[in-house]
């Protein structure tokens, strides 16, 4: 009756008692001790010891052709603002090809007033992140004003370009999720891609019979791991791609690829850095220019450093994406936010594309086919612009190539315009880095003659680099007698090179 009583307290504290005795009865453990080592056999032990390197050697797979040019020769050296039209080089006054201030607006004085006063205001850094007390209110005003110019519910602001797509994408990508993207993204892209540690297939660039081959094989895996149950439900499928390709120059042929998103079932990921405040109707990036919708387009990265005339980098997309990036974007998450006066700058571009972008970028897209047009017509011996479609006549970025061997393109069924991997392409006149000395020798002797222009850069990182080719990019500022003058430069210089080492 006591036992009922008490409710079963006691049978409890008799366990435990019982437990606790139990436990301090047992003998405790006692490691067993070893030997020391000898003298001889510490010694033996470190003469045999192999450390791993910190960074992982070269395979195949790296860019090792891409290594000569991470170090200029001879680099320019660039007086007053590197970015305006007209630059002076050395002691000489040149029209800049180069920069890539397609509306001139990092040039433009009322920016730099701008500025200034919000120097006088903030003072000059942010001095913390975001999520800390790094968020200063025309961050949040740029914020606004580029979800609104864009079409989007929110935008989000990192603080360097570079580092937008590298956190945006790992933020949504997993390590079990597909991604399939175009092979001609740029370095920042891949980044992304390689942080994600997801799956990554690559189509060829532009080639949409391509994507669409690689997305039907898919959907046949996709349905026999249904099947089987061999996968996770939760898996996710993306498609990456470039409004303006950084590589190559061309237009991605959006509406096409968001056709075949929509048919399959994928998210759209698209770094438009190239194409904001250039294409469209009023600037207003590549999902304009195409007719398209902003929701159709899940996931928008852009960088603030070519048309916008600043610095730092914007992901546009639903609320969901960007709130979700301000817990998991890294960029935004652990670095220091913009300085507000580079957030002040940016404000005050968009001031000038909502006033006068279309009159901007008509000009700029008029000069931009000029250009294009001259080139195509020019005899550079084996050096041709990349084009490949009509579409891509407003792109103000071009790309003089370099044509890969014809026999080794013919023996190894090179597709055109792979140039991808190495490897596989035999590059003329002895290789991929003697391309790139002749084509430094065309910009050398250009520059000279008052045409700045570079050669495409790419880092021994870069998994997947373009063919060798020089870069030249269209300012709204350039007159038509630069333009024909660029032309003119680069066709003679080319020809003279290429024609003497053919000898």
């Amino acid at each position: 009756a006591f036992f009922f009583e008490a409710k079963g307290h006691l049978g409890v504290e008799i366990v435990l008692i019982a437990t606790i005795v139990y436990l301090l009865t047992r003998k405790s453990f006692k490691p067993i001790k070893q030997k020391p080592l000898t003298k001889r056999e510490q010694e033996e032990l470190i003469e045999e010891w192999q450390p791993e390197p910190l960074v992982p050697p070269l395979d195949g797979h790296a860019n090792h052709g891409a290594r000569a040019q991470c170090v200029y020769k001879d680099p320019p050296v660039i007086s007053g603002r590197p970015a305006a039209p007209h630059v002076v080089v050395g002691n000489r006054k040149v029209a800049n090809f180069v920069a890539t201030n397609f509306l001139n607006l990092a040039d433009d004085s009322r920016i730099s007033a701008k500025c200034e006063k919000a120097l006088q205001k903030y003072g000059c850094g942010s001095c913390g992140p975001r999520g800390f007390y790094g968020t200063i209110d025309v961050h949040l005003e740029l914020e606004e004003r580029f979800a609104r110019f864009l079409g989007t519910e929110e935008t989000i602001l990192y603080s360097y370009d570079i580092s937008t797509p590298a956190s945006a994408i790992p933020a949504f990508c997993k390590r079990e999720d597909l991604i399939i993207a175009d092979s001609g993204v740029s370095y920042a892209m891949q980044s992304g891609l390689l942080l994600s540690r997801s799956t990554v297939r690559y189509f060829e660039h532009n080639n949409l019979d391509h994507l669409e081959e690689i997305l039907r094989g898919v959907e046949k895996e996709r349905t026999r791991s249904k099947k089987s149950k061999s996968k996770s439900s939760m898996q996710r499928y993306f498609i990456v791609v470039e409004g303006i390709y950084h590589n190559y120059g061309d237009l991605a042929p959006l509406s096409d690829i968001v056709r075949l998103k929509e048919k399959f079932g994928y998210r759209l990921i698209l770094d438009d850095s190239l194409a904001l405040g250039v294409l469209g109707r009023s600037g207003r990036g590549s999902v304009e220019h195409h007719s398209l919708e902003p929701e159709q387009v899940d996931i928008t990265v852009a960088s603030l450093g070519h048309a916008i005339g600043s610095i730092g980098g914007i992901c546009a997309g639903s609320q969901r994406v960007c709130d979700h990036q301000r817990l998991s974007g890294a960029g935004y998450v652990f670095s220091a936010s913009l300085p507000p006066y580079l957030a002040s700058a940016a404000i005050e571009s968009l001031n000038i594309i909502e006033a006068s972008g279309a009159v901007l970028v008509g000009r700029l897209a008029k000069k931009a086919a000029k250009l294009r047009s001259l080139l195509a017509d020019a005899d550079m011996g084996p050096l041709v612009l990349h084009r490949e479609h009509s579409r891509d006549d407003v792109s103000p970025l071009v790309h003089l190539q370099l044509k890969p061997s014809l026999e080794e393109e013919e023996g190894r069924g090179v597709s055109k315009g792979a140039g991808l991997a190495r490897g596989t392409t035999l590059w003329p006149y002895g290789g991929y880095e003697a391309c790139v000395d002749l084509l430094q020798k065309v910009a050398d002797a250009a520059t000279k003659e008052g045409v700045f222009v570079s050669v495409a850069k790419y880092s021994f990182l870069d998994r997947r680099a373009a063919p060798p080719s020089l870069k030249v990019a269209v300012n709204v500022e350039h007159t038509h007698e630069d333009i024909a003058r660029c032309a003119n430069v680069i066709r003679k210089h080319a020809k003279a090179v290429f024609d003497s080492a053919s000898r």
